[in-house]
């Protein structure tokens, strides 16, 4: 009964969403680009904030047009690379079958949710050398640090655009960003997932979302349809180990897009991607405490996998469909039992991936975005051999919709409601599953 109790409180709060949207009057939003280059968001986007052909495009050109209006000097004196964004959010989260000392539990709470702001930082220094440095946090725990910052070289062999490096921390080339998705509730389960041992430890702590410090080398054809990405990187919260490049990680991804001008799909993507990264596994010590950068014996967090993109309707107000599938496993001498010291009997390995649909209406451009997305993990082999087959598989939905209420060249607002739920196979107490649902009713803007 608790259970159904709360599909009532969440269907009632995504009732009040709806209602919302229908009262609330117009405002404004968009980031520095637009201003720039005189461009509404419809150019580079087909939701908000999914990147669309020109969008893609301008992007790996290195945030250039070349048309003869990308040098900073001749832009209009108002123009400041700069831009804000921030979602204040009502967010409703329940978890179920959680231990307390008056017994096992099923816990709902809400509330205006702490937000953190991203301080956008981007443009071109000067002809085929641009940036992007994006501090976030600044939240009430006063954490602020660089989630991103690089510096991204174009066309570095004459005019062919087949070899660009970036150099930094940045997000590597995803099949889905990880750090601009639609979903603002739940994270991409494929990119972030580590087999479990119960009571026990990881030492990796590798998540394919993150943003990772190192190179980039990236290629594409004059229409961007033939796409490639390597980056090498080190492996992030890693103690670091005694190599040049400490905890040395890698990841690849290719893409092709496909055209069409006649039938119900206007375009379609095949790609491949994969990445392993590194952590150490054996340290020199201090007082017994291991000694940062002193790491050796390797061992290796994998995932790689495939993807396809179909665009239905006009690529302008399509309805999208991109589906990524992948395995993984890690490495035993990386999964600790709860003792800390021993190892798990085996590599543990899973296989997983999402489903994600995106709609725009196209009566009303890139003002209402519908979307679904269906995450699954499913553990293959367990560390663990005595460990239940299913243990920590997961199933997670997520449903939501975005009105942008106004955009212009200079700003952009919308409203953002979601709902979510994520079941968890044998984590809660005494080996119950754990669902964990919420709820978010946000105001997405950046100026």
């Amino acid at each position: 009964m608790a259970r159904k109790g709360s599909l009532q409180v969440i269907l009632q709060l995504a009732v009040f969403a709806l209602v919302m949207f229908v009262f609330v009057s117009p405002a404004s939003a968009i980031p520095a680009f637009a201003r720039k280059y005189s461009l509404r968001c419809t150019a580079c986007h087909e939701a908000w904030p999914v990147l669309n052909d020109f969008g893609r495009s301008f992007r790996d050109n290195g945030y250039q047009l070349r048309l003869g209006r990308d040098d900073t000097v001749t832009a209009d004196p108002g123009y400041w690379p700069v831009a804000v964004h921030i979602v204040p959010t009502y967010l409703y989260t329940k978890v179920t079958n959680q231990s307390t000392d008056q017994g096992v539990k099923d816990i709902g709470s809400g509330g205006v949710a702490d937000a953190g702001m991203d301080l956008l930082m981007a443009g071109v220094l000067t002809k085929n050398i641009s940036f992007l440095v994006v501090p976030t946090g600044f939240a009430s725990d006063g954490n602020v640090h660089l989630e991103s910052y690089w510096a991204y070289f174009s066309r570095v062999i004459k005019n062919s655009d087949w070899l660009n490096i970036r150099i930094g921390q940045h997000e590597v080339d995803l099949p889905a960003s990880g750090h601009r998705p639609l979903s603002l509730t739940d994270s991409y389960l494929l990119y972030s997932y580590h087999p479990g041992v119960p009571d026990g430890e990881n030492l990796s702590a590798y998540d394919m979302g993150e943003n990772q410090k190192g190179l980039e080398f990236m290629g594409h054809d004059a229409k961007d349809l033939t796409r490639y990405s390597v980056s090498v990187f080190s492996a992030q919260d890693s103690l670091g180990s005694r190599n040049a490049l400490s905890s040395p990680s890698f990841y690849g991804h290719f893409q092709k897009y496909f055209r069409f001008n006649d039938g119900p799909i206007s375009e379609a993507e095949v790609g491949i991607w994969g990445a392993q990264a590194n952590y150490p596994t054996e340290f020199l010590t201090s007082d017994g405490a291991p000694i940062p950068g002193s790491g050796s014996h390797l061992q290796a967090s994998t995932r790689y996998g495939v993807e396809a993109n179909i665009w239905i309707g006009p690529t302008v107000a399509p309805l999208h469909l991109d589906l990524v599938y992948g395995h993984g496993s890690d490495k035993k001498s990386l999964l600790l039992t709860d003792d800390g010291v021993t190892t798990a009997d085996r590599d543990g390995t899973w296989n997983g991936g999402f489903l994600e649909a995106i709609w725009v209406p196209p009566t009303d451009l890139l003002h209402w975005s519908i979307f679904g997305r269906y995450d699954l993990i499913r553990n293959q082999k367990q560390p663990l051999i005595a460990a239940p087959s299913n243990y920590n598989d997961q199933d997670q939905w997520t449903l939501g919709v975005i009105y942008t209420l106004a955009y212009s060249i200079r700003d952009e607002v919308a409203f953002h409601a979601e709902i979510s739920s994520n079941k968890i196979k044998g984590i809660g107490e005494g080996g119950l599953d754990q669902r964990t649902d919420s709820i978010m009713l946000g105001v997405d803007f950046a100026y």
